[in-house]
């Protein structure tokens, strides 16, 4: 199926496809995220936000971020013919030390996984475990657009982590939630 772009935000494109049957199909695209499973002496970080758009409800997340922060960069990229793994792994490497003050050497990350949305709606979410990192002296790096959302990370045990990710009150991005809890699971598999 061809697929035509009728839409473009700064986040979001909307694209429609005519299948062979004369259905029209619709999807909507988004930069992939990534997320970081951060682990040092048994326990996992979470980080702390405050969500605008969940009308500033503060929420446990995963480290993590857009890989590209507009959709233009992100078509740019595709046509490029780079690698959208590499993009991921340098940019979740910048947001450690952004949003939890850790400077991280993209090399020695491991990819978990990658959460494929759907059909319709095309925005992937790329996991990867950290636990070769150090603190820098001058902690977080917040953007000034983030600054008012970052409340601050918190190192949590397993048993910690799993009753927060199985909580939606308290970790409603249920995407990272199952893919935490599949790493608490089985740690040893990454």
């Amino acid at each position: 199926m061809i697929w035509e772009t009728k839409y473009v935000g700064n986040i979001w494109r909307v694209q429609q496809g005519n299948h062979d049957s004369g259905k029209v199909f619709e999807k909507a695209v988004r930069a992939p995220g990534s997320r970081l499973i951060i682990v040092k002496d048994g326990k996992i970080l979470l980080s702390r936000e405050k969500r605008r758009e969940l009308g500033g409800k503060v929420d446990f997340r995963l480290p993590g971020g857009k890989v590209f922060d507009t959709n233009e960069e992100y078509v740019k990229y595709l046509e490029s013919g780079l690698d959208i793994t590499q993009a991921s792994r340098t940019s979740i490497a910048k947001e450690g030390l952004e949003e939890v003050g850790l400077n991280i050497v993209a090399d020695s990350l491991t990819l978990i996984g990658v959460d494929v949305l759907g059909s319709t709606c095309e925005w992937d979410l790329y996991y990867w475990f950290c636990e070769d990192f150090t603190e820098d002296a001058d902690g977080a790096q917040h953007h000034e657009t983030e600054a008012d959302e970052i409340e601050g990370s918190v190192w949590v045990s397993f048993d910690e982590a799993k009753k927060i990710a199985l909580d939606p009150e308290q970790f409603s991005e249920s995407r990272s939630a199952r893919m935490l809890l599949s790493y608490i699971a089985n740690p040893h598999a990454n």
